[in-house]
């Protein structure tokens, strides 16, 4: 505790008695499961549109796809400064809405004008950008559609942080649901009807972004009005500069594997890891995203209410998300080359191999969630750049050494250690920083079990056993895991109960956590 800044110690020592444990966890899992919700939407209209996508786009239009978009992130975590994390920490640091406001305006009106001078040279240089990222041969058009959603897609973004600094979970879930859905009958338009392949995506995430952003832009400053204030644009980029770094490490750490893959190998191969990885994502969509999308505030008003009392509050409300996060990671793992060989195109079959390793991946990626959270309360977004950097620079000489003789498994092996090492690094700073009592044996308990239960049921499959056979395997694989985790005690009495209730009375969750 010695360690914490001035100002979270005096916040500590002056916080008001809060309520009891129950009710922050209960309302931690309302929120979540508003955000669950939304991302259940959005992954599941993806999926109905994957095998129309892998249908209609080759393996290299999905490379292509591949590597503008994530050019676009790179420019879009350089651009934002940081703001956007800057943005919630300073909201809770001030007390008065005319200060809140303040921030929020601010944020935005540099965001937008930032973002609008980036997209103006890309435009200008985009022949350019296009023969060193794709290929002189291929359409300039692609690199200009990109830029073009790149700019409108900041719009949105600020009025998004607001609502959930507000913790107004399900008006911003509302308000994505409408983007998605807006998005993708453009994409059925353009693509499906119109045959306008990659091009066709583009000019839906353009056209959705300029509707719902500049509503939701328009919607904000009407409450918080047009402000441009100095100081508070000094705040932000002060505290979010050096989270840019931590947000570019981030980047190395998830997508730098797609240029090495360009590099050695060809787009089509990017193309096919990247389908990987986006169901390996669907961890970190569906059970990470709506957990982050409210812990930062959640854990941020439990320390500042609940004083000494806030780390075993925080600890166990952390301890449960791990577990759910690793039974997801299992289940991905166990089902994914059931659903891919369903529902892909010839091009994408292969696309099942790396997925249980890029979903012990997402796993340990996941898993910020916990290592981070006693730096982000004890104010250290400096501690958070140092180790994510170190962790890139592990993931780049991973990828120069794994890439080029094993392509693909090469790459997803470099991701998993790479966030493994940023896990174990992060948490041990972390503590020290804010001492919440999470162990690598909390962590890591369920992780090992998780493993252990995949192996057997992977050489439980007979060799040329049918897809009917290995799925019952897998089935039965993860209902063992269930019962490894109530053997072992990983899963407390008070929690399976607490399960069977919901499962019998989904209503009754909320209710039981309250109580709790």
């Amino acid at each position: 505790m010695e360690e914490q800044s001035t100002s979270v110690q005096s916040a500590v020592e002056n916080a008001p008695s809060g309520p009891r444990k129950g009710a922050y966890l209960a309302s931690t899992v309302k929120h979540g499961l508003i955000y669950f919700l939304g991302n259940v939407l959005a992954r599941l209209a993806g999926f109905v549109m994957l095998p129309v996508y892998t249908h209609l786009l080759t393996a290299r239009d999905y490379g292509i796809l591949e590597i503008l978009t994530l050019s676009a992130d790179i420019l879009s975590m350089l651009a934002g400064l940081g703001i956007r994390q800057a943005v919630m920490r300073l909201y809770y640091q001030y007390d008065t809405e005319e200060d809140r406001n303040a921030v929020v305006s601010t944020a935005s009106l540099l965001v937008i004008s930032v973002f609008a001078a980036i997209a103006v040279l890309g435009l200008l240089f985009s022949k350019q950008i296009t023969a060193q990222l794709l290929s002189p041969t291929d359409s300039v058009i692609y690199v200009r559609l990109a830029v073009l959603a790149f700019v409108f897609g900041a719009v949105g973004d600020i009025p998004g942080v607001h609502l959930q600094a507000q913790q107004r979970s399900s008006i911003q879930v509302l308000s994505n649901f409408v983007r998605l859905v807006l998005a993708l009958s453009l994409n059925i338009l353009f693509v499906v009807v119109m045959r306008m392949g990659i091009a066709g995506i583009f000019l839906s995430t353009i056209l959705s972004s300029m509707v719902v952003g500049g509503y939701m832009a328009v919607r904000m400053f009407r409450e918080t009005g047009v402000r441009f204030v100095p100081q508070k644009a000094r705040e932000l980029i002060g505290f979010g500069t050096p989270l840019v770094a931590s947000q570019f490490g981030s980047f190395v750490l998830h997508f730098s594997d797609r240029f090495f893959l360009r590099h050695f190998h060809t787009l089509a191969i990017v193309g096919v890891y990247a389908l990987s990885y986006k169901f390996a994502m669907m961890i970190a969509m569906l059970i990470a995203g709506p957990f982050y999308s409210i812990w930062n505030a959640k854990a941020l008003e439990i320390a500042r209410r609940e004083g000494d009392h806030a780390p075993p509050i925080l600890r166990g409300i952390l301890l449960q998300f791990n577990l759910l996060l690793v039974t997801a990671g299992l289940g991905m793992s166990l089902f994914a080359t059931d659903v891919i060989h369903f529902m892909l195109g010839p091009d994408f079959q292969g696309a099942d191999r790396a997925v249980p390793v890029l979903s012990l991946a997402m796993v340990l990626f996941c898993a910020r969630n916990i290592s981070q959270t006693g730096a982000i309360i004890a104010k250290r977004p400096g501690l958070i750049a140092v180790v994510t950097t170190m962790a890139a620079g592990a993931a780049l000489l991973l990828n120069l050494l794994l890439i080029p003789r094993w392509a693909g498994m090469g790459a997803a092996t470099a991701t998993a250690v790479a966030f493994g090492l940023e896990f174990v690094v992060m948490l041990a700073y972390s503590e020290r920083a804010y001492r919440i009592g999470i162990s690598y044996r909390d962590v890591f308990a369920p992780t090992v079990l998780a493993t252990a239960v995949w192996v057997i049921a992977t050489l439980a499959v007979p060799t040329g056993a049918g897809e009917v056979t290995g799925l019952g395997i897998r089935i039965a694989a993860f209902g063992l895991f269930g019962l490894a985790l109530s053997a072992t005690g990983i899963l407390t009495p008070e929690a399976q109960k607490l399960i069977v209730r919901s499962l019998r009375e989904p209503r009754a969750i909320i209710k039981a956590l309250q109580a709790a």
